[in-house]
């Protein structure tokens, strides 16, 4: 686990130099938005998590760590569990900071400091305060999306190339469009039995609680990619 551990901090301080100010900016900038506007702008923070992620493998490609393992007393299994961790790490801990600016911006209600309280706008940004499910859905919704999309596009990469990452995105389109076309028409012809999915949560703290198990599932997720990777990577060294 130290292994791991160190290896995770080693692609923070990779991607530190590109990704830290302009981390820091979003936050300034999507937080003041928030506290005024909306905290649902806040969620889409989430999108700055990938400056933490993206930049990894043209590093370490331009500059060799991907050799380091050769070097360092360093399972290879574990660098590549150590990037999965990673990418959670780095979505979770951003999804936790949303969730305190969103806190922040309900308790301290700086909109109510705006001018034109009756107007049409104000009345948006009211109603916005007030839709507590809707922001942890979008909360919880990017998390679970753009964790996952990052976890599973680096088990791709890895396995099959980082040349061919475009290959991989038209491919993982297309067929997710083609069982979502078969799916719908075989539901419409009644060929299989109609699926209906589960409604949201009536109350904020069930809300909390479908985003407390989407963290756990996206978690365990994560961990099942880097798992499929490592033992993929670890046959072309045998």
């Amino acid at each position: 686990m130290r292994d791991i551990l160190n290896i995770m901090r080693f692609d923070y301080l990779t991607a530190k130099p590109l990704a830290l100010a302009g981390m820091i900016f979003t936050i300034v900038v999507f937080g003041i938005l928030s506290m005024f506007f909306s905290p649902i702008i806040t969620t889409y923070m989430t999108f700055a998590s990938m400056l933490f992620v993206i930049p990894l493998q043209g590093v370490a490609d331009k500059s060799g760590f991907n050799k380091l393992y050769g070097i360092l007393p360093v399972e290879r299994k574990n660098i590549t569990r150590a990037r999965f961790l990673y990418i959670f790490l780095v979505h979770f801990l951003t999804e936790l900071l949303e969730a305190v600016i969103i806190c922040t911006a309900k308790g301290t209600t700086l909109y109510k400091i705006l001018p034109n309280q009756n107007g049409e706008t104000m009345q948006m940004v009211k109603e916005s305060f007030a839709d507590t499910k809707l922001t942890l859905l979008m909360l919880f919704g990017m998390f679970t999306f753009f964790c996952l999309i990052f976890s599973f596009m680096e088990m791709m990469g890895q396995i099959f190339g980082r040349e061919n990452e475009f290959k991989i995105i038209m491919i993982a389109i297309g067929t997710l469009s083609l069982l979502a076309f078969v799916f719908t028409f075989l539901s419409e012809h009644d060929l299989i039995p109609v699926v209906k999915l589960p409604s949201l949560p009536d109350t904020v703290s069930g809300m909390v609680t479908s985003g407390i198990v989407a963290n756990i599932v996206v978690f365990v997720i994560c961990l099942l990619f880097g798992e499929i990777t490592a033992n993929q990577l670890a046959k072309r060294e045998l």
